[in-house]
C-alpha cells in the first residue's frame, strides 16, 4: 500500500521561522497551549499559526528551494511515495518558483528513489490582484502546476463564492485541479462548493457530516474530501479521533483521502495519519482504496 498525502502545507513562515529563529517555535508546546488556552476553532487555529510574518520577495532562491526540499523531504521519510505540496499564492510571480520546486523534488528522489510530488498554488480570494494573478495560471500549468487552493473568508460562516467560481474556473481553463479547505468548524460553505463544477476536492468538510443531505450531495457529485484527522483533533474539529466522521464518509460512498495538513505543527506524518486511520476501524483493505483513490483524485 502506496502513503499518499494530498493536503499538506509547506508552512512558509514556520519553516522560516526553524531556519532562521535564534529561539524557534517549540511546536509540541504550541500545541499543548492552544488546546487549554484557545476553545476549540478558529481562536485555536490562530494560535497555531501565528508565526513570524515573511516577505517571499526578500526570501533567496536558494533559501525558498531549500524550504521546499525540507518539506519535501519530510514527506518522502514519513514514507510518502507522492506528496502534494501547498505553495503561497505569491510564488506565482516568484523567478521561476516551478522549476525550483521541481529541482527541489528531484533531489529529494535521489534519496527517496520512487517519491514524487505535485505544487498546489495557495490563493486568497480577498487579494486585490488576484484577476491578474490568475493570468499566470496558463504559464504556470505548463511549466509543471498541478492545481491550486482557494483560501476565503468568512472561514465558519457563508462566503460569497462569486469571486471563487471565476478562479475556478480560470484554473479549470488551464487545466489545473481545484481543492478548497470547507466545513472544518461547521456545515458552512461546503454545498456551495459541491457546486462549483471545477471544484474536485474539497479539504476537512468534518461539518459536513451534520447534514445528510450534503454528504449525500458530496457523494453525488464525487467531490473528494480530504480528512486530515491530527489536525482535527488540535484544532478542535472534533472533540477525539474517535468522533471523526471518515468512516461515516467511506459508509455514504463519499470518496476520501487522507492528508497530514500542517505535518511540523501538527506532529505529524502522513503514516501516522494512516495508522489513526486504521484506529477507526479501516481495515487493511479500506486503506489501500484509500491510497488507490488518492492517485486517482491527484490535482493533475
Amino acid at each position: 500500500m502506496d502513503l499518499i498525502d494530498l493536503h499538506q502545507n509547506t508552512e512558509w513562515p514556520a519553516r522560516l521561522d526553524q531556519v532562521l529563529s535564534s529561539a524557534p517555535v517549540d511546536w509540541t508546546q504550541r500545541r499543548e497551549r492552544a488546546r487549554t488556552d484557545d476553545p476549540p476553532g478558529l481562536a485555536r487555529l490562530q494560535r497555531m499559526s501565528a508565526v513570524p510574518r515573511f516577505d517571499l520577495d526578500a526570501v533567496e532562491p536558494e533559501v525558498y528551494e531549500g524550504i521546499l526540499e525540507d518539506a519535501l523531504t519530510a514527506s518522502a521519510a514519513a514514507g510518502a511515495v507522492y506528496t502534494e505540496l501547498r505553495l503561497p499564492q505569491e510564488s506565482v510571480v516568484y523567478p521561476g518558483f516551478m522549476a525550483r520546486f521541481l529541482a527541489a523534488r528531484d533531489r529529494v528522489a535521489e534519496v527517496y528513489p520512487g517519491f514524487d510530488a505535485g505544487a498546489v498554488l495557495s490563493m486568497n480570494l480577498w487579494d486585490p490582484m488576484l484577476r491578474e494573478l490568475c493570468d499566470a495560471f496558463g504559464d504556470a500549468a505548463a511549466a509543471g502546476l498541478a492545481g491550486i487552493e482557494i483560501i476565503y473568508v468568512p472561514y465558519a460562516a457563508e462566503a460569497d463564492w462569486t469571486r471563487g467560481r471565476i478562479v475556478a474556473e480560470a484554473a479549470g481553463a488551464a487545466g489545473l485541479g481545484v481543492t478548497v479547505p470547507a466545513g472544518a468548524f461547521n456545515s458552512t460553505n461546503v454545498a456551495s462548493l459541491a457546486e462549483i463544477e471545477q471544484v474536485g476536492r474539497i479539504g476537512h468538510a468534518v461539518g459536513a457530516a451534520l447534514d445528510p443531505g450534503i454528504v449525500r450531495l458530496l457523494a453525488e457529485r464525487g467531490v473528494t474530501v480530504e480528512a486530515c484527522l491530527t489536525s482535527a483533533v488540535v484544532l478542535g474539529m472534533v472533540d477525539s479521533l474517535e468522533e471523526h466522521p471518515l468512516p461515516r464518509f467511506l459508509e455514504a460512498g463519499v470518496d476520501v483521502v487522507l492528508g497530514t495538513d500542517s505535518p511540523m505543527r501538527m506532529g505529524t506524518d502522513i503514516a501516522a495519519e494512516y495508522a489513526k486511520a486504521a484506529s477507526l476501524g479501516l481495515s487493511e483493505s479500506d486503506l489501500s482504496d484509500l491510497s488507490e483513490r488518492a492517485k486517482t483524485a491527484r490535482l493533475l
